[in-house]
């Protein structure tokens, strides 16, 4: 794997303590004195998978931010098995720092795999006629190609293990999708384990990549332009259908709305062959500067 990717592994497995209790790995190069929010997702989903049978699968998870984290200081995550149904689990996951107070929480539920009635949504508009995303710059490329740099550098160029190739965005030529909707694909940079809890907590830390960018975008800013203060609240996403983060995915983000200090935005992931296999949204706090 790349180093980049190898990173981001490591950084999604953790150490077990205790039979419910896990220690991962603290954030770096993050842009801000602060830790990444999908660093907190993807541990948690970590975590939670960790304790449950191997025939269960994440299919929901709704969490909150609630402090900011301390970059470089190892997490303690602790699960509480709040319950165990016979299709269905449900677990806790509380995140410490130091001993200290409480970063976040997560509340996740496990399914057992049913067949069932399908209805299979119409994929967002344009999706035929997407570029390849092959053929579009990649993230290095794309801010290096800024002038100034929209983003804080360390986050900018830091190495991914995401292959991040961006098709809307305030930050791209072609600028933002609709009302500042924000759309990207994204893959793994190199071949994964057929892990499928490995996977899902890779969606988990990559769905909190951009999304809350769209909040801000419509008022031309960004979570690094000066004086803005951009803080998210809270996270909640759903897993439709399987899929590997080592091939391709659409992810489709739009604001949804934005007022008294807060926006909301929501995204949906789809798979080449137009077929969503996920989606997510998150609340965030905005105040932007005079």
């Amino acid at each position: 794997m790349t180093p980049g990717l190898t990173r981001l592994v490591d950084l999604l497995t953790l150490e077990k303590v205790e039979p419910d209790r896990f220690r991962g790995s603290g954030s770096a190069d993050d842009g801000v004195d602060a830790t990444f929010g999908g660093h907190f997702l993807g541990q948690a989903v970590a975590a939670a998978q960790e304790t449950v049978d191997d025939d269960r699968r994440i299919h929901s998870l709704h969490a909150y931010f609630l402090r900011g984290g301390e970059p470089g200081v190892p997490f303690d995550l602790d699960v509480d098995r709040v319950r165990d149904g016979r299709s269905f689990c449900t677990r806790r996951v509380r995140t410490t720092q130091g001993g200290g107070k409480l970063q976040f929480e997560l509340l996740a539920s496990f399914s057992v795999e049913e067949e069932g009635a399908v209805l299979d949504p119409e994929p967002p508009p344009g999706f035929a006629g997407l570029p390849d995303p092959e053929s579009l710059p990649t993230y290095h490329e794309l801010m290096s190609s800024q002038d100034p740099v929209p983003l804080p550098e360390p986050w900018a160029f830091r190495e991914m293990g995401v292959d991040v190739r961006t098709v809307n965005a305030p930050w791209a030529p072609s600028g933002v999708f609709d009302q500042g909707g924000i759309r990207i694909w994204i893959r793994a940079e190199d071949a994964l384990p057929d892990d499928p809890r490995l996977h899902a907590s890779l969606l988990a830390y990559q769905s909190d990549e951009s999304l809350a960018d769209c909040v801000a975008a419509p008022f031309g800013a960004t979570w690094g332009t000066p004086g803005v203060v951009f803080v998210s609240l809270d996270h909640a996403l759903w897993y439709h259908r399987p899929f590997r983060m080592d091939e391709w995915l659409f992810v489709d983000q739009e604001p949804i709305t934005v007022g008294r200090a807060r926006g909301r935005a929501a995204a949906t992931v789809w798979n080449t062959s137009g077929e969503m296999v996920a989606s997510f949204t998150q609340e965030a706090l905005l105040r932007l500067a005079e």
